[in-house]
């Protein structure tokens, strides 16, 4: 064979073989993206409640390089898209409510307070992004109601705030005595925004104004054309999740012990499936997510046989089917799943730990790796 046709099929044969390695890199290999553990904890202002641990996604290792103080109770924080701006809930025993933004160096590992801002509403216990991430949003539990917050181009939060407020009530007369927003998120399309209430058993689903103008908290929300969804009656909503597909919704309600599945189109929620998550109704259901494959559905419960309840997802009508339970510590609360899909972290706040499970991609059951992470008062995880 002559020199130059054998060049020509090494070079064919070279990429074929390229183009067959990258059909298989159907999920990111084990340990790509997960490197930082975030967490919040129920501490005092003078104590590190946000703290930050070095992840290895291979080894699950972690290592402590830096927390943050204060902060009040920081028991809900997010990220923005680049993982650099963190913000966090703030609550004092409702002395004083605030939403915080932070900056973390991810090459230093350290966390530094940029400012606070009042909420203007008692006991803030989630906080989201807007779409674009101009504007920052809490759910205050004891206030029952929203607050909008804009934020300066270095993602200062600023005074200019627009506030909510709901009214109403629900039959369990010690949890549903008024209004309890839990949860506010928007629609993957970042067209609405949904927030759940627990105390009176109502998701509302508010449009994205005409002109959302940086700097103008009251330009993000239409409140004229809010839509309010009501649930069963003392079935307290609490968190809700949507498909990566963006057509399928996941609400967990605390009360009833419950999940029901949602299609979802165009600011429209319609109801396929509920479901029992716990047959105690220990009032105990906690978070709800998704793994990014969207083949299976996590749940976190506690009060009554702690632990993760494992769910595969229908594929085309979104319906959950129960595959699995794993055991975990007393009081499982928030949980997050690396973005590579390969491990589960769930707070266990009355163990005084956080536990690393394996997460196998094919089954979706989880492993305990057996790497705790021990700490006092834990509240929050998410992978960074």
């Amino acid at each position: 064979m002559k020199p130059k046709a054998l060049f020509v099929m090494l070079i064919l044969w070279l990429s074929f073989t390229t183009i067959q390695a990258r059909s298989t890199e159907d999920v990111p290999d084990k340990g790509t993206y997960a490197k930082f553990l975030l967490v919040g904890c129920y501490m005092k202002p003078d104590e590190e409640g946000v703290r930050m641990y070095r992840f290895d996604g291979k080894t699950a290792d972690v290592a402590y390089p830096c927390g943050l103080r204060g902060i009040s109770n920081p028991a809900f924080l997010t990220s923005d898209s680049t993982g650099n701006r963190i913000y966090a809930i703030g609550d004092d025993e409702g002395k004083s409510s605030t939403a915080n933004a932070l900056l973390f160096d991810k090459e230093s590992g350290l966390l530094s307070l940029l400012n606070s801002q009042s909420t203007d509403g008692e006991l803030p216990i989630y906080i989201t992004l807007s779409p674009k991430e101009y504007f920052v949003l809490t759910a205050n539990y004891k206030g029952g109601s929203i607050t909008v917050f804009s934020q300066d181009k270095k993602g200062k939060l600023q005074r200019d705030t627009k506030i909510i407020r709901f009214a109403g009530n629900g039959p369990n007369k010690k949890r549903q005595e008024q209004s309890h927003l839990h949860c506010v998120t928007f629609t993957p399309d970042g067209k609405f925004l949904l927030a759940t209430d627990l105390g009176t058993d109502c998701i509302y689903l508010f449009p994205i104004g005409k002109r959302p103008e940086a700097g103008k908290a009251h330009s993000l929300l239409d409140e004229s054309r809010v839509v309010r969804i009501q649930m069963d009656s003392g079935s307290g909503p609490r968190h809700i999740c949507f498909h990566p597909n963006g057509r399928f919704a996941y609400l967990i309600s605390e009360l009833s012990g419950k999940i029901t599945v949602f299609s979802y189109n165009e600011g429209k929620l319609e109801r396929l499936q509920t479901i029992v998550c716990d047959p105690f109704v220990a009032e105990g259901n906690a978070d709800i997510h998704v793994s990014s494959d969207g083949k299976f559905l996590y749940a976190s419960k506690h009060l009554k046989e702690d632990g993760i309840i494992v769910y595969s997802i229908d594929s085309q009508k979104g319906t959950l089917v129960q595959i699995g339970f794993q055991p975990t510590g007393l009081y499982p609360r928030s949980f997050a799943i690396s973005p590579d899909g390969c491990y589960l972290a769930v707070v266990c706040r009355d163990a005084n730990c956080i536990q690393i499970f394996e997460r196998n991609r094919n089954t979706g059951l989880l492993k305990n790796t057996g790497k705790n992470i021990r700490l006092e008062r834990p509240a929050f995880v998410k992978f960074l």
